[in-house]
C-alpha cells in the first residue's frame, strides 16, 4: 500500500484501561492492531491521547470502543478529536454505537467486534485511500438528515452568500451544489444541465477541492448554512 519507507504511516491507538484478565478485549484488540500493522501502519498505544501538536503527527487516530456502553451519540471527546484527526472507531458493539452521529462528527469509519478480518482489511484500505467506511444505509440516513437540516436552514435569513464564503466557485459549480443539496444524483444533474455525467464528476471534484469536502455529506454540511443560487 506504500511505495517507500518515507511514506510510512503512523497511528495512535487510544484504548481504555482494561484488566489484563479480561481476555475477550485482549483478543479483539490484538486482532485489530495486527490488521493495522499488516497494512503497513506503525502504531503507538496509550490510555490517554497525546498533546494536540503531537497527535497531529499521526496520520490516524484509532479509538477502542470496547468499554463504550452509551447508545445515544458519542462521547464529546471523540467528536472533538475526530474534528481534527482522521479518526477510526473499532471494537464497536452493534446496536450501541450510533453510526450516523459518528459520520456527521467526521469519524472516517467504524469496525465492529464481530467483523471478519477480510472485511476489516477492506475497510482499512478504503480509509487509507481517504474514503469513508460506513454502511450504505448509514450514508443514506446521514444525507437524509443533512437535507432536512438544509431545507430548514434555507427558510431562515442568512447573512453570507456562497460567493463570499467560497469565492472561487463558478456559477455552474454553485448550481451543482444547489442540486446536490436537493438530493440530486449525478445522472439527474447531467440531464438537468444538459451535460455528461463525466462532466458532472469533474465539476464535483473541483467543488470538493474548493470547499475542502471529501464527499457529498461533507459538502452538504459545509454549505447548509446558506441558500445556494443558480
Amino acid at each position: 500500500m506504500m511505495s517507500t519507507e518515507m511514506t510510512k504511516l503512523r497511528a495512535f491507538v487510544l484504548t481504555p484501561k482494561v484488566k489484563n484478565t479480561e481476555r475477550p478485549h485482549l483478543t479483539l484488540f490484538k486482532r485489530f492492531t495486527g490488521l493495522i500493522e499488516a497494512c503497513g501502519i506503525d502504531i503507538e498505544i496509550g490510555n490517554t491521547p497525546p498533546e494536540k501538536s503531537l497527535l497531529l503527527s499521526y496520520q490516524f487516530l484509532l479509538i477502542d470502543l470496547f468499554d463504550y456502553q452509551t447508545g445515544n451519540g458519542l462521547p464529546s471527546n471523540i467528536s472533538a478529536l475526530a474534528a481534527n484527526n482522521t479518526t477510526i472507531l473499532f471494537n464497536a458493539t452493534n446496536g450501541i454505537t450510533c453510526e450516523v452521529t459518528a459520520l456527521l462528527s467526521h469519524v472516517k469509519g467504524i469496525f465492529y467486534q464481530n467483523d471478519r478480518p477480510d472485511i476489516m482489511l477492506k475497510g482499512l484500505d478504503s480509509i487509507i485511500k481517504e474514503e469513508s467506511w460506513f454502511k450504505r444505509s448509514t450514508m443514506n440516513k446521514a444525507i437524509h438528515d443533512l437535507l432536512i437540516c438544509s431545507k430548514t436552514q434555507q427558510t431562515k435569513p442568512v447573512d453570507a452568500k456562497p460567493e463570499s464564503l467560497f469565492p472561487s466557485l463558478t456559477k455552474r459549480e454553485r448550481t451543482i451544489i444547489n442540486l446536490v443539496s436537493r438530493g440530486a444524483q449525478n445522472r439527474e444533474i447531467a440531464d438537468q444541465l444538459h451535460i455528461s455525467p463525466n462532466t458532472v464528476k469533474t465539476h464535483l471534484y473541483s467543488i470538493f477541492r474548493k470547499t475542502s469536502s471529501r464527499n457529498r455529506i461533507e459538502l452538504i454540511s459545509r454549505t447548509q448554512n446558506y441558500g445556494t443560487t443558480n
